[in-house]
């Protein structure tokens, strides 16, 4: 499963998304790109190609671990009629994946910016880009049984 998301993370560094696709409560013409990174010991590494590599040769010869911990950078921005980009303020949240015999649990912290996602359309939002490559891998998807905010 950590190599599963790691995958479905890169992926995601990699792609524009119309923010309307992720939620409902968005300003019209409004892109959103995500930078992941994951957690190692007391920084965050970009999720590039590079690292990508280098996690799952070490998830290949080592023991899988129980916790993954990932930086999340949703960036936003809209086109002007010019056709001039013009970027939005960024949101920042910390997403921690806890991993159990049969159980996964995902908690997501919305660190700073303007939270123009809502936490429960984060969440869905993630678990379908990581569902996505269950599917490719012709894997059974992950079932969300409870989202819980505070």
């Amino acid at each position: 499963m950590q190599k599963l998301i790691l995958d479905a993370f890169y992926q995601l560094n990699l792609e524009t998304h119309d923010l309307k696709a992720l939620t409902r409560a968005s300003p019209s013409n409004c892109q959103v790109n995500f930078e992941l990174g994951i957690a190692e010991e007391d920084t965050f590494n970009f999720l590039d190609k590079e690292e990508l590599h280098r996690l799952q040769k070490s998830l290949e010869e080592g023991e899988t671990p129980r916790i993954l911990d990932f930086f999340c950078a949703t960036r936003y921005h809209t086109t002007t009629q010019n056709g001039k980009t013009k970027p939005l303020r960024f949101d920042y949240a910390l997403l921690r994946f806890t991993f159990q015999r049969r159980t996964m649990e995902m908690f997501v912290v919305h660190e700073r910016g303007t939270q123009r996602i809502p936490l429960e359309d984060l969440v869905t939002f993630l678990i379908n880009c990581i569902n996505t490559e269950l599917i490719k891998k012709g894997l059974k998807t992950l079932t969300v049984r409870r989202v819980r905010t505070l």
